[in-house]
């Protein structure tokens, strides 16, 4: 519904007229910092996961099936203390044929043998007759123990594609957490007021409340958000409009307590505004369920009358 704004009175004398300054409030710090540290947080862990943690889990992950695999064959058949060593020191750890699919820590030899602790014939078979039944291999434990890792058994390993993938979310997140730190920093630095004379949008821009010429308040209830539609100075009357936002929850805000400073700057525009004012539309239901109950109404009062006593 568009109906025609302005109060029709004058306030105190313009040099009496105090300014009404709103700067960020808390809500805004607040959403904005939860923003900053969530995508600083996505950076840290994605560059971490790219650049070590998935890494050591391929490490960990052949590691482990290199125990797996000295287990099945040392109960293949029998050996001798010489043979199984020749054995075991000829087996790799990354499989040759998959060494260029995966990225390891670069401190790792993609030709690294088996661990040396499996090389001992004697001492790898007692560890079978102690751990053989057990989920993980003979000496996975110790090993794992010794190295500072997870006895637990790695699930799976990652190809070089995937942990690539991890460095462009990285780049993603630290784009992200640029913008949003931009514009952290930059609405920090901003406020909006208004004076007697005009309104001072956060981007500096000055709008005359003469030049004013609509206002859409259909958000300013539950958003807290107002649009002024104005025409620039100097410009001729039949030039486009331009558009300046009201952000009462992101500057100033609406606490009673420190006087609703949004609502006070958003009043003193009404003020002095002349122009088109853009409400909500009541809609088609309310407005019909009302007529019912005026209709209601209106035939209980005349029943009433009709059916009271008679003298």
């Amino acid at each position: 519904m568009i109906k025609w704004g302005g109060s029709g009175t004058f306030g105190p004398a313009m040099s009496e007229v105090e300014t009404i300054e709103c700067r960020p409030t808390r809500w805004f710090y607040l959403r904005a910092g939860a923003m900053v540290l969530m995508f600083g947080v996505f950076l840290v862990l994605f560059l971490k996961d790219w650049k070590v943690g998935w890494p050591k889990k391929n490490e960990i992950y052949y590691t482990y099936k290199a125990f797996e695999t000295a287990k099945e064959r040392f109960g293949e058949k029998e050996w001798s203390a010489e043979d199984w060593r020749r054995e075991a020191e000829a087996e790799r750890i990354f499989p040759e044929q998959i060494v260029g699919d995966i990225i390891l820590p670069e401190e790792v030899d993609p030709d690294a043998r088996w661990p040396v602790v499996l090389n001992d014939y004697a001492g790898y078979g007692e560890a079978m007759e102690e751990e053989g039944k057990k989920a993980i291999p003979p000496l996975w434990a110790k090993y794992t123990d010794e190295r500072g890792w997870s006895s637990s058994i790695p699930k799976k390993s990652y190809e070089a594609a995937k942990i690539q993938e991890q460095l462009y979310y990285g780049i993603g997140s630290g784009v992200l957490l640029l913008i949003t730190g931009f514009f952290l920093i930059r609405t920090s630095r901003r406020t909006m007021k208004v004076d007697a004379e005009a309104y001072y949008a956060p981007d500096g821009a000055r709008i005359p409340f003469s030049l004013v010429r609509r206002i859409d308040v259909r958000k300013w209830g539950t958003k807290g958000l107002a649009y002024l539609f104005y025409r620039e100075e100097g410009a001729p009357e039949e030039s486009a409009l331009r558009k300046s936002k009201i952000d009462g929850m992101v500057y100033g805000q609406f606490k009673q307590e420190e006087g609703a400073p949004a609502e006070a700057l958003f009043q003193r525009i009404l003020d002095n505004f002349r122009g088109e004012l853009i409400e909500l539309i009541e809609s088609r239901e309310d407005e019909v369920e009302s007529g019912a109950e005026d209709t209601g109404e209106s035939r209980g009062e005349n029943g009433s009358e009709e059916n009271g006593p008679k003298e």
